[in-house]
């Protein structure tokens, strides 16, 4: 099923415009909810869709409902960061049919060793065929350019860097291979986050 044969009730009981968001990111490819797919919509996202964090700069208020975050990221052609880019990403796969899970993390990435930092980071999880994945179209220049497998200890390509996950306790630690060595970006559990976890710290 190409793009042009999206089913527009599925957008309207959604409340996300599948149409606009692909015109957004020049996608034009298929769009069952397989993994070929999935690849294919992130690569585009990420190359089309800036990280920004103006608005927490200077002050301005963050919204995170889907009106919001189509309004900014789709209709004016802005970026956004986390919570707002993997938020609106999060939309677009459920209306294509995926299923997903919104998850929290703690970024390690330029933190000192023994540092605890809060939860302020979001990424997906996603099942398909029972399988289990990662993304993130929302850290900056170490964004996920595809989706991980959700094992440890597997070095896994992206059209980008190489990324690893391995396990901290009951935590998973994200790794990028950067310049020979492994750098970890953020930890992050399965428990699963409502809309008001991120509101609480945008």
């Amino acid at each position: 099923m190409l793009r042009e044969t999206v089913n527009i009730k599925t957008e309207i009981t959604s409340g996300i415009n599948l149409n606009a968001y692909f015109e957004r990111i020049g996608y034009k490819g298929n769009v069952d909810p397989t993994l070929e797919t999935l690849k294919a919509i992130i690569l585009q996202h990420t190359a089309s869709i800036p990280f920004e964090n103006l608005n927490p700069l200077l002050r301005w208020p963050v919204k995170l409902d889907l009106e919001s975050l189509q309004q900014k990221i789709v209709l004016d052609k802005r970026g956004g960061y986390c919570f707002e880019q993997n938020l609106l990403f999060s939309h677009v796969l459920k209306a294509i049919g995926y299923e997903v899970s919104w998850l929290s993390a703690r970024v390690l990435w330029n933190r000192a060793e023994g540092v605890v930092s809060p939860r302020t980071h979001m990424l997906l999880l996603i099942h398909l065929d029972r399988e289990p994945f990662i993304t993130d179209v929302g850290f900056g220049g170490l964004t996920l350019t595809a989706p991980l497998k959700l094992i440890t200890g597997e070095k896994q390509a992206t059209p980008h860097e190489y990324f690893r996950l391995t396990k901290d306790g009951g935590e998973y630690v994200l790794e990028a291979y950067i310049q020979n060595e492994w750098k970890a970006m953020f930890c992050f559990g399965l428990q699963e986050q409502l809309l008001p976890d991120y509101e609480a710290t945008s």
